[in-house]
């Protein structure tokens, strides 16, 4: 092997912990400096960091971040998404270079890599690999307590285990989640079920329209237990990959190898549960799972658009474990939530929303949280691309079409007000899964005048009844335009409907 003597940079480096703990190699050298000394090393990076930024900041963007190699004149420095590395690249490069610079004493080039497990606060020195996490058996990982004083969940790092399909995104965890009414009884159950995973709130389902927290929720859970909980094995993904998981693993025969995947994990988080509707093998395989991980006191928690009961087709055995734990839904946001929400929002990316003009976007835009999210990024990208302040007049502009359709029309809100009033249903059954001619025409109906009247996408108006696809409003609108042009009676319907609304009528 080619030898190289140690630059002083490396030097000093090694006497932090020991002389071959950091030692500067040929680059086509495997040796690696031990995970424990990286640590050291970016506690060091990671001061001169927080330092240089707020702390609101440090927290969002460098708390789960992680220095996962050292080498000659280089550096890798792992974030857990995509999301987090382009949002660094762009504002905080100088930063990192600036204090990678200052704990090493001389220029390193720095490179942004993805690892979701890497990244984790809790990774041990000597962590194992996700594979042999994933063969770790059920007995190490018996709860015992939060990882204080020596309590443990078992000798491995936790860790969304292998299959797992979410990519955790630094930004939603229960620090960063605005509570209000609409949301406190969900955040409290979620921090309840990470505080105690497998004893308090077991299953706890989440449910609620498009946009209105419950992913941040989800993973801000994880978050806590990965925090929390030493060794805990989380298995975090959709309800449409356990489908296809278990469809590949009847088709290659590997049914057995799929259940012990499933089946020997201290936490369960699927998201959209609701797919399993009209799956009936699927469904009995979850069954099943279920009732492993519960009997075993494992956690499991679920998120889905409408409570269980609303979930079309789904067995009756399964609404019923559904509903032993705790079922809580997330409304729309009160218009404070809105300008709190608005105002976090406006920190995480390092600016702060005036208040006329946080409280001008709540009150125009009800709808949902990504969308206050969205209208954010297009104020302030508008703001820097003209140069302007942020004020009440460039939030007009930049925003006028997002305004406008809110102003002087009929809202969503008044169209489901008429249409309930007509045909005698409720809200809830609008936006339930229910599929019977009494709820899906009134439902029809509404989709159709949301598009005729309101300036909302096809997603938007979905989202607003049960958080239905783009193809399901567009087969509503479709199917009553059809109505109107052969039904005289449907016309009339609608045409009363427009006059009640105050639009012109057929």
């Amino acid at each position: 092997m080619r030898e190289t003597t140690p630059s002083p940079k490396v030097q000093d480096l090694a006497a932090i912990g020991g002389v071959d703990a950091v030692r500067e190699v040929p680059s086509d050298s495997a040796t690696e400096p031990q995970a424990a000394d990286l640590a050291t090393v970016w506690q060091e990076v990671s001061s001169g960091i927080r330092r240089r930024i707020q702390p609101e900041l440090f927290e969002t963007w460098f708390r789960r971040a992680a220095l996962v190699s050292l080498g000659e004149n280089s550096v890798a420095i792992a974030v857990q998404n995509a999301f987090a590395r382009d949002w660094l690249e762009r504002y905080h490069r100088a930063v990192i270079e600036e204090s990678v610079r200052e704990a090493l004493g001389d220029a390193f080039s720095v490179e942004l890599r993805i690892d979701p497990e890497l990244a984790l606060p809790a990774r041990e020195a000597e962590a194992p690999s996700r594979e042999e996490a994933d063969r770790a058996t059920p007995a190490a990982l018996v709860q015992q307590g939060p990882a204080t004083g020596g309590a443990s969940l078992g000798q491995v790092a936790g860790s969304l285990v292998h299959g797992s399909d979410v990519g955790l995104n630094a930004k939603y965890t229960f620090e960063n989640f605005v509570v209000g009414p609409c949301n406190r009884f969900a955040h409290a159950a979620s921090v309840g079920a990470a505080e105690s995973p497998g004893a308090a709130y077991n299953p706890l389902f989440l449910h609620g329209n498009v946009g209105l927290g419950k992913t941040h929720l989800l993973q801000s859970l994880c978050f806590s237990l990965l925090d929390n909980w030493e060794g805990v094995r989380i298995l975090y993904l959709s309800c449409e990959t356990f489908i296809n998981h278990f469809i590949g693993a009847l088709e290659n025969g590997n049914i057995e190898a799929f259940r012990n995947k499933y089946r020997n994990v201290d936490v369960l988080v699927v998201d959209d549960i609701h797919l399993l509707a009209n799956k009936e093998r699927t469904q009995e395989e979850f069954f099943h799972t279920f009732n492993t991980l519960y009997n075993a006191g494992k956690q499991n928690v679920l998120s889905s658009d409408s409570p269980p009961k609303d979930i079309p087709t789904l067995q009756e055995r399964l609404v019923s474990r559904f509903k032993w734990g705790l079922v809580t839904e997330l409304e729309m946001p009160c218009y404070e939530t809105r300008v709190a929400i608005l105002k976090r929002k406006s920190r995480q990316r390092g600016r702060e929303l005036p208040d006329d003009v946080a409280g001008l976007l709540a009150e125009r835009i009800d709808n949902n949280i990504r969308e206050l999210e969205g209208a954010i990024t297009k104020l302030f990208g508008y703001s820097d691309l003209s140069g302007q302040p942020v004020t009440a007049d460039l939030a007009r502009t930049a925003l006028r079409d997002v305004f406008s359709a809110r102003r002087g029309g009929p809202t969503i809100d008044n169209i489901v007000s008429v249409v309930t009033e007509e045909f005698g249903v409720k809200l809830s059954d609008l936006q339930s899964r229910r599929r019977t001619a009494a709820i899906a025409f009134p439902r029809q109906i509404a989709m159709y005048l949301a598009r005729k009247i309101t300036r909302h996408s096809l997603e938007e108006v979905g989202g607003h009844f049960g958080g239905r696809d783009h193809s399901t409003v567009l087969y509503a609108v479709t199917k009553i335009t059809a109505l109107i042009e052969r039904d005289p009676e449907t016309a009339e319907l609608i045409s009363g409907l427009l006059e009640r609304l105050g639009e012109r009528p057929l």
